[in-house]
């Protein structure tokens, strides 16, 4: 008796659309039932059944309120009750538990990978009759998005359900997973298919083309050398050492070094075939320059070289299949600012970071913060670097223009995350705190918010403050982060510094000097605040197996005390911060908000039950 392998081999056919211009493509109309031998003979018809794909990436992490950082030492998520817990607390079981990102989730990209199989093999016979050169490039895509689907899910689950034909309902429910080497073997397979076939195809920053692959090329090998992966690296972890199938969340043979050095080849072909954004600074550039720079990279989305492919909010449109808009304000990725904006903006403080992610940046001068510093304690927001000042909100910090019904408690369109005592013993809580005036449930716990891809020129305007930030898969930058962790592993510290100087000077930094050990640390934490919220930090936490680093400690929120001075003029209804005016004390303190704790089976994630139920010859992973 034939058991229906479900998820994987069901899922409708594709959304079609007709595809009018370049700048809409994902703003698709579903039509009415097509039949199949006519989608693969219509030029229209084949390109809207290929770009569907594309809906399989969601937008990112511009998705949803909550973001990957939230499950790391960078991030904390605000609203309890919706499964973050079940990561930072280490309680996913199989039957759920924990929040289900739609971009690396088991039941939601089976389905595409099913749509991409299906669009292989009816481009590689062509028998429709499509043009050549266009038959070449869809098919191109086709190979390139199935690499990418395998991607997201190999980075939570490791080894893979590997399908390469398009199942039925009727198939056999008998396909287990392959081995992790396999998975990844698959995944390079596609993607030079994918380079080979869009070699010559125009470059674009929503579509998939040469440099899009070879990006994707280095991540996977990137990955794949790290040392979670690697037997020996993980021999002292039981649940992973213990672990009957290790073949399928690792290698079993062959050497890291060679993994390595694939990994560079790979990230280098990428960095000579393209450029990144302001890279050829020979000594770091200035404070305001470099600030200038960064906020560039995220606010410029598509315009700015760095980034490479993405999803363009232009482009996929507010209202797209998989991100479904409507009801005059639920409107996908336009909704960013709203979802972890601070509460004194009538938004609503999803993600916010940590203050081990501000530790993390240093000052101007490339000097490690140092909160047993009394001069770093006593002034934390000042002299810092850069990108500290153009990715966190904070306490002063110059923001946005306050909706009218907010001007009473702030004239100054300053963050408030400050607690003010006046000399006639007055106490005000800052606006943009838990305890202040507007919507305090959606105040930060922590006393900060993102900057980093909120528009800043969008007016808070509730509901309706829909931004048009283009949300990046994958950076120019990542790559250059890439190589040079491929070197400092294969020992070539020269090479590896030159580039990594490179990042730094555009950032302001001065070179590093540092090697061994402490060059690791310096490239792992220049990494951290490079690719804040961009799907980076966790999977780096697991394949550095640096979860215990991460997790392994309570959030902290950073409490702020001003006391008004004796001579200072400034009065509860019109105040702001000022060192001039009052006496500051900082002090991070722990809360007990989510109980984190680091459990070794978090390094995978565990398979849903209902596919193992569906198919018992799927192995679960470790821990689960």
């Amino acid at each position: 008796m034939k058991k229906i392998f479900f998820n994987i081999a069901s899922g409708v056919m594709f959304s079609l659309a007709l595809v009018g211009c370049q700048d809409d493509f994902l703003n698709t109309t579903p039509l009415s039932e097509i039949a199949e031998s006519n989608v693969w003979s219509s030029a229209k018809l084949a390109e809207a059944a290929v770009l569907d794909l594309y809906q399989g990436t969601w937008a990112g992490t511009l998705t949803r309120e909550e973001t990957t950082d939230a499950f790391t030492d960078q991030a904390v998520f605000t609203h309890p009750g919706r499964g973050v817990d079940g990561y930072t607390e280490g309680k996913m079981n199989p039957s759920g538990s924990y929040i289900d990102f739609q971009w690396f989730s088991w039941s939601q990209i089976y389905p595409f990978i099913r749509s991409s199989n299906i669009a292989i093999k009816q481009l590689t016979t062509n028998e429709g009759g499509l043009e050549a050169g266009l038959a070449k490039r869809l098919l191109g895509e086709a190979y390139f998005m199935r690499a990418y689907f395998y991607t997201q899910l190999m980075r939570q689950f490791g080894g893979l359900v590997l399908l390469t034909e398009p199942l039925t309902l009727e198939s056999e429910a008998e396909n287990p997973r392959s081995s992790f080497e396999a998975t990844i073997n698959q995944i390079i397979a596609d993607v030079d298919q994918a380079i080979s076939l869009l070699n010559d195809a125009p470059a674009d920053k929503a579509r998939a083309h040469k440099i899009t692959a070879l990006a994707l090329k280095s991540r996977v090998l990137t990955h794949a050398a790290s040392d979670l992966y690697d037997q020996t690296k993980t021999a002292g972890i039981s649940t992973i050492s213990s672990f009957a199938n290790k073949e399928l969340i690792g290698y079993t043979s062959g050497s890291q070094q060679q993994r390595w050095q694939a990994a560079k080849v790979a990230s280098k072909a990428l960095l000579d075939a393209t450029t990144g954004y302001k890279l050829d600074y020979s000594a770091p550039a200035s404070f305001e320059e470099a600030k200038q720079n960064y906020e560039d990279i995220w606010l410029q989305g598509d315009k700015n070289q760095d980034f490479i492919w993405g999803r363009l909010i232009e482009s996929f449109g507010f209202g797209s299949r998989t991100y479904p808009g409507g009801n005059d304000w639920s409107q996908g990725p336009g909704m960013v600012a709203l979802y972890h904006g601070p509460n004194g903006y009538h938004e609503w403080a999803g993600t916010t970071p940590t203050e081990a992610l501000a530790s993390k940046y240093s000052l101007a001068d490339g000097t490690d913060f140092d909160w047993n510093n009394p001069d770093h304690a006593s002034d934390p927001y000042g002299n810092r670097e850069a990108r500290f000042y153009s990715t966190l909100l904070f306490d002063g910090a110059p923001w946005k223009v306050r909706t009218s019904d907010v001007t009473k408690y702030d004239n100054f369109n300053e963050i408030q995350t400050g607690y003010y005592t006046f000399k006639d013993g007055t106490i005000v809580n800052g606006v943009d705190t838990r305890q202040g005036p507007i919507e305090d449930w959606n105040g930060s716990r922590t006393g900060y918010y993102f900057k980093k891809f909120m528009d800043p020129y969008t007016p808070a305007s509730w509901p309706n403050d829909l931004q048009k930030v283009d949300a990046p898969y994958v950076r120019y930058t990542e790559i250059l982060l890439n190589y040079v962790e491929a070197n400092i592993n294969l020992g070539d510290e020269g090479e590896a510094k030159a580039w990594l100087n490179r990042l730094r000077f555009r950032n302001g930094l001065p070179e590093v000097t540092a090697s061994g050990s402490d060059l690791v640390e310096v490239y792992k934490r220049e990494r951290d605040k490079e690719l804040v919220n961009e799907d980076a930090r966790l999977y780096d936490m697991k394949r550095w197996l640096e979860g215990p680093y991460s997790l392994d400690k309570q959030v902290q929120q950073i409490l702020i005390q001003a006391i008004q001075k004796s001579g200072s003029g400034m009065t509860p209804a019109n105040y702001q911060k000022s060192s001039s005016d009052f006496e500051y004390v900082y002090r991070p303190t722990d809360i007990v908000f989510e109980n984190r704790v680091w459990k070794d089976q978090v390094y995978f994630m565990p398979i849903p039950q209902a596919e193992i139920d569906r198919d018992p010859s799927i192995q679960q992973n470790p821990g689960y």
